[in-house]
């Protein structure tokens, strides 16, 4: 079973007793937190990362997660230098396909109007989502190190980038067209 909201699979369990499964439904359909879905149905589980959610918090937890792990497609000093952008600093982070991204939201769909960091034979190519073009991922440069790479996605975010919101940029997009 997923447990979603707003975007985002907040909790997870495994269970082959259909009244624990109706039980876990209804508790977290009634509008409970993941502390009491979990005491209700001791087979379901979260992370970190939906606990900040929960909170507000998820912004800055996604940020700490990137800075602190020690994965392969995670390029510290590109991290780094991303979060030394308050503007980008705002943004919910994720990676995709080697790639840095920023969302405007913190659930998925994720939007796509911010410019894509991808660490490229040593240097730092920036793009815009496939959405931008009909061709697929459209360049806007490429720099020698992550500082510059920031820098060109700064100076290509969208007027009035502020901080991301929660929801998904379907709710995003609705509340631009009210």
């Amino acid at each position: 079973m997923s447990f979603w909201e707003r975007g985002v699979a907040m909790a997870k369990g495994t269970t082959s007793n259909l009244n624990e499964a109706a039980t876990a439904t209804g508790v977290w359909q009634s509008g409970a937190n993941l502390e009491d879905l979990r005491a209700a149905c001791p087979f379901v589980h979260y992370g970190t990362l939906a606990e900040a959610h929960e909170r507000g918090t998820a912004i800055e937890t996604m940020w700490t997660i990137y800075r602190q792990v020690a994965a392969s497609h995670v390029d510290h000093d590109l991290i780094e230098a991303s979060y030394a952008q308050p503007q980008l600093r705002a943004l919910f982070p994720f990676h995709s396909h080697m790639s840095l991204n920023f969302s405007r939201c913190t659930g998925f769909p994720y939007t796509h109007d911010v410019p894509v960091v991808t660490p490229v034979d040593g240097k730092y190519r920036v793009t815009w989502w496939k959405t931008r073009s009909p061709h697929g991922p459209a360049d806007i440069g490429e720099a020698d190190n992550p500082r510059d790479a920031v820098a060109l996605v700064v100076a290509h975010l969208p007027p009035e980038c502020g901080p991301a919101v929660v929801g998904t940029a379907n709710d995003l997009d609705k509340s631009d067209s009210t």
